[in-house]
């Protein structure tokens, strides 16, 4: 079977300024553009479960598209972009980044992602930070499903510190936080930094966190939706995406490819 993996993508930014982890907004245009033209679906999370646990119904041709962090840029230039195209993507929120802020993107400014992580420890993160107004319109949209990074940020320091109960209460509450705030249930949570422990994925497991996202390279399947793999983008087109996506669709063909790129 071809098709017996789900791909799962993952972004940070879309802005037009050079700088890492950044998609210029025209080439992330050129991936939805792709996409959309050799018939793949873009998935929202509770359709990725369902699929990851149906994989005989699943469209030969899905993938997740994933955001951490939410930046503000996701409101500014991505979230346009999803409604031109009629597309769905997946944002995971640090709750205690959001403010209840009425911020004008009118004059809005993208800075280096070390520039908008400092800007966002201070008071004035609702500049480079999206706002709970804005995390609401995108996810009453449809086309945006927002899911848990936890509260701080903080998580990888409290596990190489050992102290599993900060783990806790950082993952419970950024979850809490946005059920209430978003009057649905999270299941989907993505590691800060791609950092966890066998202690860590057993503590999100317990809090109700379904599907647990790493920053690791690799396929997916049922057995890894407590350690799921993700294809990083940087400044690569349409082209490469959908190429790289045809690749990890088959847990054959990336384990080899993986091999083979590894040495």
């Amino acid at each position: 079977m071809q098709y017996n993996s789900i791909p799962v993508v993952m972004y940070h930014h879309v802005a037009p300024t050079d700088r890492e982890l950044n998609v210029y907004p025209e080439l992330f245009e050129d991936h939805l553009r792709r996409l959309s033209r050799k018939g793949w679906k873009t998935l929202s999370g509770s359709e990725f479960l369902y699929f990851m646990h149906h994989m005989k119904e699943k469209p030969d041709k899905c993938v997740l598209l994933t955001f951490d962090d939410g930046f503000a840029d996701n409101y500014v230039y991505l979230f346009p972009l999803l409604k031109k195209y009629n597309m769905k993507a997946m944002i995971f929120a640090a709750t205690s980044f959001i403010e209840d802020a009425d911020v004008s993107r009118d004059a809005f400014v993208p800075l280096s992602h070390n520039d908008a992580w400092k800007l966002a420890f201070t008071e004035r993160r609702s500049e480079v930070m999206c706002t709970w107004k804005e995390i609401i319109e995108m996810e009453e949209s449809g086309l945006v499903d927002i899911q848990s990074h936890g509260v701080s940020h903080m998580v990888p320091q409290y596990i190489s510190e050992g102290k599993y109960s900060e783990v806790r209460e950082d993952l419970a509450e950024g979850k809490k936080i946005l059920e209430q705030r978003l009057a649905k249930k999270i299941t989907h949570l993505a590691w800060p930094s791609g950092d966890f422990d066998e202690q860590a994925i057993r503590i999100a497991s317990e809090l109700g966190y379904e599907a647990l996202h790493t920053t690791k390279r690799g396929c997916n399947t049922v057995k890894d939706v407590k350690a799921l793999k993700r294809l990083p983008v940087k400044l690569r087109n349409g082209k490469w995406l959908t190429k790289n996506l045809w690749v990890y669709s088959n847990v054959f063909l990336t384990r080899f490819y993986l091999a083979i790129r590894t040495g």
